[in-house]
């Protein structure tokens, strides 16, 4: 939701959320801090050390899986397990646009083969929806691969399936935020719909949890109404940053073109992809965490080879895609939309660029970067864990000042070789980025030893006041939004009329008109006049 207002007018833009649907949900995340798995740390800690017994034994039956045993042993978040940090204490969200009916018992079967212990799930549809539509919405219908109902339900799955390898105990919390929530939207607004940043309002406004994840690839440039269409979601991400809530979303799977709206079935490759460099929206933000794909360099015993290389198969000299296939590589590179933010300027002599670089960081994305942001949350949610259940976020400051610089020792493991460029049928269709020593633009700063890592970043957090300085910047750029638009009884007299403008609302949606707290009227954006009209003559009726 978008607030707008100063000396009593308040101009609300986004749904009214419907806290009733919620209250189930709410009080059992709130009383996150006490173990509900029933078992204590020294059974948590052998039912633990049994699956890592389990998945090291197993590796070459069951290292193919991803996530799974790769994962364990690349970010070796094991150690910390035989601790009892295993997100006991915390809850993780996962941000989709559907459902699966078949979640809960896919992950018991994973979890089965793995040894894990089953999570504990609750699924919450915070943007006016008390549960799934009975039908697929109809722009999500149109979209027959990429966006669909279908491809989305799979994507929750993966999403719980990845928090759940790094953070056995952690809660999840399937948020699901269906497109037509409001309106019936362009193409990208049902692929990655503005319900989505409503609902991280809600999870950030309600502190339902610790950390959010969302993961989608659709470019910057396929929204139809531009920059706009953008920018109108920052105080979604400013009000996890004011929380202390990180927000980690994936760069996407088309390596350094990025996917369009629509991916039509049998049509080229060409078609549902940009032709030039590009990033995905959702990441770009300052206020989010970009995270990348690398890929665990193991033998096939499980042993470490080397670093982590770029994810990137479409590069392979072996690798042969169909005339309607789906190109595959980490995405990265420069955002359009939004500058280099002051964390990065430590690294502007590498990125060369005043655009904010992505990624921040990268995970195994062997399943897409759709694997890579999930697996980090999971890692987040022990380093809470360990920062005694305070959040550790926004955590880019910390990660470029602190964590990134000193590498190894707080567990951030250099990727040194690979790149993101998009080559189709051997030809290069668009040059990427390539990975070297230190910080880069195409996989950050790397990737994480978990058992290093959580507790340099807990540490961090707790050196830097649990970031107080950067959540009072993120309250401060959220005041600024929310006086954007200023109207007073001196711009008019009695009966008048005056035309405001102002930037940052999202077209076509509802806008909530409030005066001192009380609201007057639901608007949407095409009825810029009317909405003026009501302002003013309300004001002064009072």
């Amino acid at each position: 939701m978008r607030k707008a207002g100063v000396r009593g007018c308040v101009v609300w833009m986004g749904a009214v959320l419907m806290v009733p649907a919620l209250v189930s949900c709410t009080h059992a995340a709130r009383t996150a801090a006490a173990s509900s798995s029933g078992l204590s740390k020294s059974q948590r800690i052998q039912v633990l050390t049994r699956a890592l017994m389990l998945t090291q034994r197993e590796y070459g039956k069951l290292g193919i899986e991803r996530p799974g045993p790769a994962d364990l042993l690349d970010y070796q978040p094991g150690d910390l397990w035989r601790r009892g940090i295993d997100g006991t204490g915390t809850t993780v969200a996962v941000i989709e646009a559907w459902n699966s009916p078949i979640l809960a018992k896919f992950i018991a079967s994973r979890d089965k083969q793995l040894g894990l212990p089953n999570p504990q799930i609750k699924t919450i549809y915070p943007t006016g929806r008390h549960r799934l539509p009975a039908t697929c919405p109809a722009g999500m219908a149109r979209l027959p691969g990429y966006g669909s109902c279908r491809s989305w339900g799979a994507e929750a799955a993966l999403d719980v399936l990845c928090v759940h390898m790094m953070a056995p105990y952690a809660k999840i919390l399937i948020t699901v935020a269906p497109p037509d929530s409001e309106i019936t939207d362009d193409a990208a607004s049902q692929v990655a719909p503005p319900e989505f940043m409503q609902a991280v309002e809600y999870l950030s406004v309600h502190h339902l949890a610790n950390v959010i994840s969302i993961s989608d690839g659709t470019a910057e440039s396929t929204y139809s109404h531009g920059s706009e269409e953008i920018r109108a979601q920052d105080p979604g991400e400013l009000t996890a940053a004011a929380n202390g809530i990180p927000v980690l979303v994936a760069t996407g799977d088309t390596d350094a073109a990025q996917h369009l709206a629509v991916s039509p079935i049998g049509r080229p490759i060409t078609s549902f992809i940009t032709t030039q460099r590009a990033t995905a929206a959702w990441d770009d933000s300052p206020w989010v965490t970009a995270v990348g794909g690398s890929i665990p360099h193991l033998s096939a015993t499980g042993k470490r080879l080397g670093p982590d290389p770029v994810w990137n198969p479409s590069s392979l000299p072996e690798r042969s895609l169909p005339p309607a296939g789906d190109p595959e590589g980490e995405g990265a590179g420069f955002s359009a939309v939004y500058t280099r933010p002051g964390y990065q300027n430590s690294v502007a002599a590498v990125t060369r660029s005043k655009w904010r670089s992505v990624p921040d960081i990268t995970m195994d994305a062997s399943g897409g970067t759709s694997e890579a942001a999930p697996l980090l949350a999971g890692v987040l949610a022990l380093a809470t864990q360990l920062n005694h259940g305070k959040n550790v976020g926004p955590v880019n400051n910390v990660l470029y000042r602190v964590l990134g610089p000193a590498g190894l020792k707080d567990g951030i493991a250099d990727v040194v070789s690979g790149n993101n460029t998009l080559t189709i049928h051997g030809k290069v269709f668009v040059r990427g980025f390539t990975a070297a020593r230190g910080f880069d633009v195409a996989s950050g700063w790397g990737t994480v030893r978990a058992a290093a890592f959580a507790p340099a970043l807990a540490s961090a957090t707790q050196a830097a006041h649990q970031n107080a300085a950067v959540r009072a910047q993120a309250r401060a750029a959220l005041t600024r939004l929310e006086h954007r638009e200023q109207l007073s009884t001196s711009h008019v007299g009695r009966g008048g009329t005056t035309l405001l403008t102002g930037q940052g609302f999202l077209p076509g949606h509802p806008v909530r008109l409030s005066i001192d707290g009380r609201k007057i009227v639901t608007l949407h954006t095409a009825d810029l006049v009317s909405m003026l009209t009501t302002t003013t003559n309300v004001f002064h009726s009072r």
